[in-house]
């Protein structure tokens, strides 16, 4: 199964994040899916972590993610997942409940290079009506937290504790970081990209938990052009892992979406790479705070859309699920 451009030239990707399917919620979730798809019709579905919840038996994690997959299988749109910090549990690891994400006919999530952290680092080419690749979509995976480290430093010490000191150099974050060996394949691979096609593979990439970077954006709203909004602290590792150096290095990144901070849906440009949240859809997930406010008043997803005669470029938008009948776009 290949990505490809639409017969219009275009490619459009929804980006659906903290969707904490739990069986507390119901169906309210898978609801919500499937609502954004009706009314944006996108070529393709991408789940940005904080997948599922409360799978605390077997048959739970099974049925959840038969049914987070399930609006995109129904509806015959390929997707493709990858992990947030809550996803794993002490019952089942990533490894486990990757097989059952790819038991999914149309899913195109893999697990990814042996040998370097994370489950779910991976590259996926979009070609034009004559098989070349015209871009791409990188995934990663963006680990969980100090304290539950997937891939525990060789540190002697306690790391959680000389990282976390009592004045931060971010937001205070406990979470862990992409590691140098992700950073290092997505560097090399991209250069044999562009070897083999004869130009860079223009792309956005996909993780869950944001960079140090993204407080550019709400730090200079003007400069950045940032619309949509800022909520909540960016909850970014303390430690850099140097992926943003390494982007802007090669240059064939446009575009990086996280998810994580549920109240957060801005996006903005910065050094000609545009960073967004892709907010929470998911009903069991936290809300808005406010309890004034109405605590699903931001529930839904980010739509990036492509356009074959311009792959240099993307736009996107935050969709609220709720907001409106009709058809968008």
């Amino acid at each position: 199964m290949d990505l490809r451009i639409n017969k219009d030239g275009k490619f459009r990707i929804l980006i659906l994040s903290d969707a904490h399917h739990a069986p507390k919620t119901g169906m309210e979730t898978i609801k919500a899916i499937g609502s954004l798809i009706d009314r944006t019709h996108p070529d393709f579905v991408f789940l940005n972590g904080d997948n599922i919840a409360g799978h605390a038996t077997k048959r739970n994690c099974i049925d959840m993610i038969s049914q987070i997959v399930s609006p995109m299988e129904e509806r015959g749109i390929p997707w493709a997942h990858v992990y947030g910090n809550h996803d794993k549990t002490w019952r089942f690891s990533k490894e486990y409940q990757q097989s059952l994400y790819e038991s999914h006919p149309l899913c195109m999530s893999r697990s990814g290079v042996e040998n370097i952290p994370g489950v779910g680092n991976y590259f996926l080419p979009i070609l034009d009506d004559k098989g070349s690749v015209v871009f791409g979509i990188w995934a990663l995976d963006s680990m969980q937290d100090l304290s539950i480290m997937d891939n525990p430093l060789p540190y002697k010490g306690n790391l959680e504790k000389d990282v976390l000191l009592p004045v931060r150099l971010t937001t205070g974050s406990d979470a862990d970081w992409i590691r140098f060996e992700q950073v290092q394949w997505y560097y090399n691979l991209s250069k044999q990209l562009e070897k083999n096609n004869g130009h860079k593979i223009p792309s956005i990439m996909c993780f869950h938990q944001p960079l140090y970077e993204f407080n550019a954006i709400v730090r200079n709203p003007k400069e950045t052009k940032m619309k949509g909004e800022w909520n909540e602290k960016i909850s970014c590792s303390e430690v850099n892992g140097g992926l943003f150096s390494a982007i802007l290095e090669r240059g064939d990144i446009l575009g990086v979406f996280c998810g994580h901070d549920h109240n957060n849906t801005f996006d903005g440009v910065y050094c000609n790479i545009t960073l967004g949240y892709c907010g929470s859809v998911g009903y069991h997930a936290y809300g808005i705070k406010n309890p004034e406010e109405d605590r699903e008043r931001l529930r839904g997803g980010r739509i990036v859309d492509i356009d074959s005669l311009e792959t240099k470029r993307i736009t996107t938008e935050y969709i609220i699920q709720s907001a409106g009948n009709g058809e968008f776009g």
